[in-house]
C-alpha cells in the first residue's frame, strides 16, 4: 500500500506542476506531428532503453549503483531526450519547459524517496 501511495504523490505531483506553469507561462499542449521528428523521438528511445538495459544490470550486480540511482539516471536521460526533440521540432510552443520541470520534480522525488516510504509507513 506504501507503493501505491508513493506513485500518486508522485503523480499528483506532475501533474500539479504541468497545470500550474501551464497556467502561468501561457504554454498550450502541442504534440510531435512532423514524421522526422517522431522518427527521431522513437529511435531515441529505444538507444535509451537498449543502452540502459545493456549497462545497468552488471552495475547492480556489483552493487557499484543503487535501485533508485537507476531510475533516476534512466528517466532523466529519457525526460533530457524528450526537452531536446521537443525545442527542436516545437520551439514555438515551449512544450521543453514543462518537460525540464516534470523531470526536476522526478528527480527530487527521487532523492527524498527514503523520507517519503518512511512518511507513508
Amino acid at each position: 500500500m506504501t507503493f501505491v501511495w508513493l506513485m500518486l504523490t508522485v503523480a499528483l505531483a506532475l501533474v500539479l506542476v504541468d497545470v500550474v506553469v501551464r497556467k502561468a507561462l501561457n504554454i498550450k499542449r502541442v504534440k510531435l506531428t512532423d514524421p522526422k521528428a517522431k522518427k527521431i523521438d522513437m529511435l531515441g528511445r529505444i538507444l535509451c532503453a537498449v543502452i540502459l538495459f545493456v549497462t545497468f544490470p552488471p552495475l547492480l550486480d556489483n552493487g557499484v549503483i543503487q535501485l533508485k540511482y537507476l531510475f533516476m539516471i534512466m528517466f532523466s536521460v529519457l525526460f533530457i531526450f524528450q526537452a531536446i526533440i521537443q525545442y527542436i521540432f516545437i520551439k514555438e510552443s515551449k512544450e521543453y519547459i514543462i518537460t525540464l520541470l516534470m523531470s526536476l520534480v522526478f528527480i527530487v522525488f527521487m532523492f527524498n524517496i527514503d523520507l517519503l516510504i518512511d512518511l507513508y509507513s
